[in-house]
């Protein structure tokens, strides 16, 4: 089931991890706290469940993150690998596209 809410998410993702912890009842290394509108929870993590939210957050990649520009360095990479930032086309296809610029050019 997708949760509703970043509370219900941080639910169902300890729920998920549950049995994998040896010690679930454990004593918390952490304590994270989540507010979502007027809702309230607090969640404290084991040892264990704490090292799995920190490599979910460190493994996690935005959808919209094409990479770095080739040119500028800059991560503002549109849809079609045009750099936001200094309008670089970046990837294969727009280094073909540069290509075929630069040679239509001398035509």
């Amino acid at each position: 089931m997708t949760p509703q809410s970043p509370l219900e998410a941080m639910e169902q993702f300890l729920s998920r991890i549950e049995p994998f912890d040896p010690e679930p009842h454990g004593r918390p290394a952490l304590t994270v706290e989540l507010r979502a509108g007027h809702r309230r929870g607090s969640f404290a993590l084991t040892e264990h469940a704490a090292h799995a939210l920190y490599e979910a957050l460190c493994r996690y990649s935005d959808p919209q993150d094409q990479g770095p520009c080739d040119a500028c360095g800059g991560r503002r990479l549109d849809e079609h690998l045009a750099c936001r930032d200094c309008g670089h086309l970046n990837g294969v296809f727009g280094g073909l596209l540069l290509e075929y610029a630069a040679r239509a050019g001398e035509n």
